[in-house]
């Protein structure tokens, strides 16, 4: 009954008897609906044996999974509160007398423990670093482990709905170390037949051509070459612009104590410059004096560290986030920070689509930064050369403005 939007790789990846399967596709071929169509009727078929969804976040749980769990609930004719529950709070769902669909993240796995299920499902499993995906699979490995019913004709198996992030841990599983009964299904994005008309071209048209073969085609390329923010040209991504009087400033900023950055920028018609920063400020009340001190007239926008809502770099008694707010400046800022993978895509696209600027001789910092930031062995831009902090706060505030994530997709579009 989950079949009726099937394409043909969510439909391989459905009908999988490997021990260990992995979907890699491009955005839109379908791997989240292939996931959840696999561990709905799994559920359904043996009602007493818990399932395990993973995803690199519980914003993500939230965002994407729960809503197309439910779209597809609702279209099989179940209904919330009557056949099922989603309790946010333990992030479980619910089925009265039938057990449970465990939903859990992978930020953390030490915390992957304590539990049995049937069947694995990791979603995103390649935004996660090396070190960090080959523990978590470690760990689900050996949760992964409730007997089915015997003469079933079912054992314990393990998903992986992911698109690819460069040679990483799907690839090594799957391709260069692959094990007898590990399955690897690609899904580009063209497999799914009922996208919308443009959605093709406006990846095309979104996403720099270094990007197109991961994010289109779902194959490994290596997105870790060089550096970190390749798109980046001192003299190409060079513009020089006159702040107004009174005209309206937007700050992205990074909280570290003794090492405070924030990146001043101005909206054109065209995008954003960057046209001044502030490095090396001790704490937040010093970052605020330093912004009043040489921006007495304007109004100010700030762009923060999404965890400064619940942290201060100065002390316990109250928040980053309060403090700045306190201080008259207007906070922007999501529920969470973007995954690292999608704020340096929306950072590098807007300076191959030329639509993000750096007056390079106001922010000689920021322009070094962007120049010379590289990989670490986990595929993360590095942070031990200390390149970080004015990096994040500008790409805070260009990920907020200017994010390049994909276009949503409607139920009777295979998302």
């Amino acid at each position: 009954m989950y079949k009726l939007y099937m394409t043909e790789p969510q439909t391989e990846f459905y009908q999988s008897d490997a021990k260990a399967t992995a979907m890699v596709a491009g955005f839109g071929a379908g791997k989240t609906r292939g996931a959840t169509a696999r561990i709905l009727d799994t559920k359904f078929e043996f009602p007493s044996i818990n399932q395990l969804y993973l995803a690199p976040t519980y914003t993500l749980i939230k965002d994407i999974f729960y809503p197309e769990l439910e779209e597809m609930l609702a279209f099989a004719g179940y209904r919330s509160g009557r056949d099922y529950r989603i309790n946010k709070q333990e992030n479980d769902i619910i089925f009265p007398g039938y057990g449970k669909i465990l939903c859990r993240t992978m930020d953390k796995p030490e915390r992957l423990v304590g539990f049995q299920v049937g069947d694995a499902f990791l979603d995103e499993f390649d935004t996660l670093t090396s070190d960090r995906a080959k523990l978590v699979w470690r760990k689900i490995l050996a949760r992964a482990r409730k007997k089915y019913p015997k003469g079933k004709n079912k054992t314990n198996q393990l998903w992986i709905s992911t698109t690819p992030e460069g040679f990483k841990e799907t690839y090594r599983l799957f391709e260069k170390e692959r094990k007898p009964g590990y399955r690897l299904i690609k899904a580009p994005t063209r497999s799914n037949p009922h996208l919308p008309d443009d959605y093709i071209q406006t990846l095309v048209d979104t996403y720099p051509d270094e990007l197109i073969d991961a994010y289109l085609e779902g194959e490994f390329v290596n997105l870790t070459a060089g550096t970190v923010y390749w798109a980046f040209d001192r003299r190409l991504s060079h513009k020089t612009e006159t702040i107004g009087r009174r005209e309206p400033l937007h700050i992205g900023m990074d909280f570290n104590v003794y090492h405070m950055a924030a990146t001043v920028h101005v909206k054109r018609d065209y995008g954003a410059c960057a046209v001044n920063e502030l490095t090396e400020i001790r704490d937040t009340p010093d970052m605020i004096e330093a912004i009043k001190e040489t921006y007495d007239k304007q109004t100010i926008f700030v762009y923060p560290d999404a965890t400064g809502k619940s942290a201060s770099s100065k002390s316990a008694d109250s928040s980053d986030h309060k403090l700045l707010k306190a201080a008259g400046f207007r906070v922007r800022t999501r529920e969470a920070n973007p995954l690292i993978r999608d704020r340096v895509n929306s950072v590098n696209t807007g300076y191959a689509k030329q639509y993000i600027y750096v007056d390079t001789d106001k922010c000689p910092e920021l322009t070094d930064a962007l120049e010379q930031q590289t990989y670490d062995r986990n595929g993360q831009p590095d942070k031990s050369e200390g390149l970080d902090h004015i990096l994040d706060s500008h790409g805070y505030f260009v990920d907020h403005n200017y994010s390049i994530r994909k276009p949503k997709l409607d139920y009777k579009h295979a998302s």
